[in-house]
């Protein structure tokens, strides 16, 4: 005997929204670690300005990774495509 159902396309996608594998992969794990091994070296260490950030974000907080990460240089549009063109050129070369 069989038996013929018939389903919506937003019910079948309701249910099958269940039997998808989970598309965030965590990093949590790692920039913990270094977030609390800053914070360790900040504690040991006589430069009160690691303290200080210490002092107004905590160490689990991914905030004080980014406050003490190194800023990196900003550059122009033309900088950009100079260094760009430079880099094509030495690969040429080698």
């Amino acid at each position: 005997m069989v038996q013929i159902v018939t389903v919506s396309a937003n019910t079948a996608a309701y249910a099958a929204e269940a039997l998808k594998p989970s598309a965030r992969v965590s990093g949590v794990p790692q920039s913990e670690k270094t977030v609390h091994a800053l914070a360790a070296e900040a504690k040991k260490s006589g430069d009160f300005e690691p303290r200080a950030i210490l002092n107004v974000v905590q160490p689990p907080a991914l905030a004080l990774f980014f406050l003490t990460a190194e800023r990196q240089p900003d550059n122009t549009l033309l900088q950009a495509q100079k260094e760009y063109l430079q880099h094509l050129a030495d690969q040429r070369i080698e």
